[in-house]
């Protein structure tokens, strides 16, 4: 899986817990660092969830996310406020998927209401447990990393550190990193794939 470098927005950066109404204001300023956070903490959720309609196809749901996520990088100017920006994320998302779905007639949309089912699970326990046991099947994975792609992961994932941070404390430059990043989220997405877990995407 890639990231969404395809429309030019460095995702090397993993978010910090941070008000994501701060971030889309941020975002709506075109700070791509904001919109870093933001797609790096919704899309593994957006991609579970649109993988489960789309008979598991993790190709798709990626695709549509992004489009989505692209979505909120344009118009987060136009957020107001009226609901929680998980809430207006998820909706941006849910539409791209049953615009995708009507368009390739992939269900009958008395599935419909099946698809609004695709609720918010930001504040679902149930939700923050499954997102940590993938954080413990990550850590076994990350072993059959090279040291050096294990060790960016470990500092920006599970660390939060900067990509600056990170630059630092290896004493290497910020570009290295990125591209450390890159490969080392390219190569852990086909080892999530191959061991079939397709709940979270990097």
């Amino acid at each position: 899986m890639t990231g969404f470098s395809k429309y030019g927005v460095d995702v090397t950066e993993v978010t910090k817990p941070a008000d994501d109404d701060i971030l889309l204001a941020q975002v709506a300023l075109g700070d791509r660092d904001a919109f870093s956070k933001l797609y790096l903490k919704y899309q593994p959720r957006l991609v579970s969830y649109c993988a489960r309609l789309l008979n598991d196809d993790l190709a798709q749901a990626a695709d549509i996310v992004d489009e989505a996520m692209f979505d909120v990088w344009r118009s987060a100017g136009r957020f107001e406020g009226k609901s929680k920006p998980s809430t207006w994320i998820y909706s941006i998302t849910r539409n791209k998927l049953i615009s995708w779905l009507r368009k390739t007639s992939e269900v009958t949309l008395g599935d419909d209401e099946s698809l609004l089912a695709m609720i918010d699970p930001a504040d679902s326990l149930e939700d923050e447990l499954e997102m940590s046991d993938m954080k413990q099947q990550l850590v076994r994975l990350m072993s059959q990393l090279t040291t050096e792609h294990r060790e960016v992961l470990r500092l920006t994932y599970f660390e939060d550190k900067s990509v600056k941070e990170v630059a630092l404390l290896l004493g290497i430059s910020e570009n290295t990193v990125k591209t450390r990043m890159f490969y080392a989220r390219k190569r852990l997405a086909q080892l999530l794939e191959k061991a079939g877990i397709v709940e979270f995407d990097f």
